[in-house]
C-alpha cells in the first residue's frame, strides 16, 4: 500500500507542476444549503523540498506542520459545517483513506468528469457506519527549494535564454503549494463541491493556507 501511495503521489507531483488554479464549485444537484453538516476525513498532506534539478523529496515532518497550519485556518475560516474530525487508530483504515484521497485527488486533478467519479469503497462505508451523509476530504501538496538549488536553477534558465537568444527562458518555481478540497456525498454516492487552487507560496507558513481557503470556498460561499 505505502509503495503505491508513492507511485501515485510521483505522478500527481509532474501533474501538480504542469497545473493551473480550478475551481469547480458544486458539481451535482446539491447546493450549499442542503449541507448542515459534514465530517472531515483527515487531511492528505505531502510536502518536500527541492535540493537537486526539479525532484522532489518528500518529507513526512514538513507535510505534518503543513497539515496542521491548514486544518488550524480551516477551524478559524468556519465556512465548513465540520462537526469533527475522523481519526483511525488502525493504521491499516488509515492508509487506506489516505491512498483514496489521493486517489480522488488524481482524478479531479486529471481529465475525468467529476461526475463520473464514484466516493471509493472505504470512505463510503466510513460514512455510512457513523450515519453522516457528507464528508470533507482536503489535500495538500507542495514544495520548497533549497536557495542554492533555486540559485542554481535560475543561472541555468539565464544561461539557456542566451543560448537561445533569448526565444526560450524559464524561470522556476521557488515554492509551490496546491490545495484541495473535496465534499463527497454518501446518500447520491457522488462528488458534491470540488475545488483546488495553486499558489506560488511555501507550504510552511500559514498566511498560505488562509489565502488558499479564499479561492477554495469562493463558490461555495454563493
Amino acid at each position: 500500500m505505502k509503495k503505491a501511495i508513492i507511485i501515485i503521489a510521483l505522478a500527481v507531483s509532474a501533474l501538480f507542476l504542469a497545473s493551473c488554479s480550478s475551481n469547480r464549485g458544486f458539481v451535482s444537484s446539491i447546493t450549499r444549503n442542503d449541507i448542515s453538516r459534514m465530517q472531515q476525513f483527515e487531511m492528505l498532506s505531502q510536502v518536500g523540498v527541492i535540493e537537486k534539478s526539479n525532484d522532489v523529496v518528500y518529507n513526512d515532518s514538513l507535510g505534518e506542520v503543513a497539515k496542521t497550519l491548514f486544518t488550524n485556518a480551516l477551524v478559524r475560516n468556519k465556512t465548513l459545517p465540520v462537526k469533527d474530525i475522523i481519526t483511525f487508530e488502525d493504521s491499516l483504515v488509515s492508509r487506506r483513506v489516505q491512498y483514496e484521497i489521493l486517489l480522488l485527488m488524481k482524478y479531479v486533478e486529471g481529465n475525468v468528469r467529476v461526475k463520473d467519479i464514484p466516493i471509493p469503497p472505504t470512505i463510503d462505508s466510513i460514512l455510512e457506519a457513523r450515519g453522516e451523509r457528507f464528508g470533507l476530504l482536503v489535500y495538500n501538496w507542495g514544495f520548497t527549494r533549497s536557495g542554492g538549488n533555486y540559485a542554481g536553477q535560475i543561472a541555468k534558465g539565464v544561461a539557456v535564454g542566451i543560448l537561445t537568444l533569448g526565444s526560450y527562458y524559464t524561470v522556476p518555481y521557488k515554492d509551490m503549494t496546491r490545495s484541495g478540497i473535496i465534499i463527497a456525498d454518501s446518500k447520491l454516492n457522488n462528488l458534491a463541491y470540488v475545488a483546488s487552487t495553486n499558489r506560488e507560496s511555501t507550504p510552511l507558513k500559514a498566511d498560505t493556507y488562509r489565502k488558499q481557503l479564499d479561492d477554495l470556498l469562493k463558490k461555495y460561499r454563493k
